[in-house]
């Protein structure tokens, strides 16, 4: 349970990953400031006994959050804005979505914030066709016969 207690979820860029996965699937919208945080530690729990191999049970993390034990504070919940990349240049990369954000901004109708996402125009080139550089492929009898 120390482990636990002294296990800093926020930096975790995994963990975070997962609960950016969470939060932008709507799972704690319109809950009370309470099962968030139920929502929370059950994602804790659950990463950490994944990450660990420990078993920590739910009731032994709820003890440790009330002793105070915990050094852990809740990580920051994640907006579905703080998906979109920024455009100044402290982000030297690109950011990861998992696949619940970009599905979440597919359905939006947001794909001009999807990093790397290419807009392809859905109209032929109006340049003329190039000339074929490799010599036309032989037929089998123009093979056999050559032979």
């Amino acid at each position: 349970m120390e482990r636990f207690a002294t296990y800093s979820f926020a930096t975790d860029a995994e963990y975070q990953e997962g609960l950016s996965g969470i939060v932008s699937s709507g799972v704690l919208e319109g809950k009370t400031e309470e099962e968030k945080a139920e929502i929370i530690l059950r994602s804790e729990v659950f990463y950490f006994n994944r990450r660990t191999g420990a078993s920590i049970s739910m009731e032994e993390a709820r003890i440790a959050n009330e002793r105070g034990v915990s050094g852990v504070e809740a990580p920051p919940v994640v907006s579905s804005s703080a998906v979109q990349p920024s455009n100044g240049a402290s982000a030297p990369e690109p950011q990861m979505l998992s696949l619940a954000q970009l599905k979440a901004l597919i359905e939006q109708g947001r794909t001009d914030e999807i990093p790397n996402n290419k807009i392809i125009p859905n109209v032929l080139s109006t340049e003329a066709p190039s000339e074929s550089k490799a010599a036309p492929r032989k037929k089998p009898w123009e093979v056999n016969a050559s032979a």
